[in-house]
């Protein structure tokens, strides 16, 4: 991925990407550009009850994607099988439904509560679906992402290997401030932003706090999954708080501009 000072938004199927007013200023593509969920191209259903959206990159070539994915309610599950490069998935919506190894066993699969972060390492097998409601998921890794099959046995599921499948609930999320008083809050759930590499972040705005103009040396990939981000050259939240979840290619360190009239 070339580096580049511009980002791009992308919205959740339930949140705004951004508030647009008819008098608001016209924002330059060369800076950022967006996506709002009505905006978003989703596959039809597969036959094993998915839907996808592909919103950077192309996941079957090598470099960075992130996807959109929908697992449908009604026991809709995948089969075992595996990936070649690990890939971290955001729940956004539902309860997502995970098992891993050859042992399919829907019945005693692992719930994962929205907001849960997830780890798919790579050539770990693996298996996920939607019970009584959809499960929407934010995938992000490099690519290639293709799927390899494997044949499913039959017995009962005892427990997720952490050599395939890692997950952090909400409720273990470590916060940069744990006292949850700041105005901008942060936790890295993958990488080190101020290193090179992939790294993903959840960013949350309390009301009435916004950043002052600024660049990164890098694309940043964000997805509003809580209340309305307001952007500009600088970006925030107005009277609700705002949640974010970042992925980009590392470093994402900060570099502040003079703010003009």
């Amino acid at each position: 991925m070339s580096a580049h000072p511009r980002r791009l938004l992308l919205g959740a199927n339930f949140a705004l990407a951004l508030a647009m007013p008819s008098h608001a200023a016209e924002l330059n593509p060369a800076a950022l550009v967006y996506q709002l969920p009505d905006q978003i191209s989703w596959s039809s259903p597969s036959a094993a009850g998915s839907q996808n959206a592909v919103l950077v990159g192309d996941p079957s070539k090598p470099g960075l994607y992130v996807v959109r994915n929908k697992w449908l309610k009604g026991n809709h599950f995948s089969r075992p099988h595996f990936h070649p490069n690990d890939r971290f998935i955001t729940v956004l919506g539902g309860t997502w439904w995970m098992g891993s190894g050859a042992n399919f066993d829907p019945d005693n699969s692992v719930p994962l509560p929205t907001g849960t972060f997830v780890t798919h390492f790579g050539k770990e097998v693996h298996w996920d679906g939607a019970k009584d409601e959809d499960a929407s998921l934010l995938i992000f890794g490099e690519g290639p992402g293709s799927s390899t099959p494997v044949e499913p046995t039959v017995g009962k599921f005892s427990g997720l290997d952490p050599k395939a499948v890692v997950y952090t609930l909400p409720d273990q999320y470590k916060w940069r401030d744990p006292t949850g008083t700041a105005g901008v809050n942060q936790v890295v759930l993958h990488g080190d932003p101020t290193k090179s590499g992939p790294y993903v972040v959840f960013n949350r705005f309390k009301p009435g706090n916004f950043s002052k103009p600024h660049f990164h040396p890098n694309d940043r990939f964000i997805t509003v999954v809580k209340g309305t981000w307001w952007v500009a050259t600088g970006n925030g939240a107005k009277d609700e708080e705002t949640w974010l979840v970042i992925v980009g290619e590392g470093p994402g360190t900060l570099t502040l501009v003079d703010a003009t009239n």
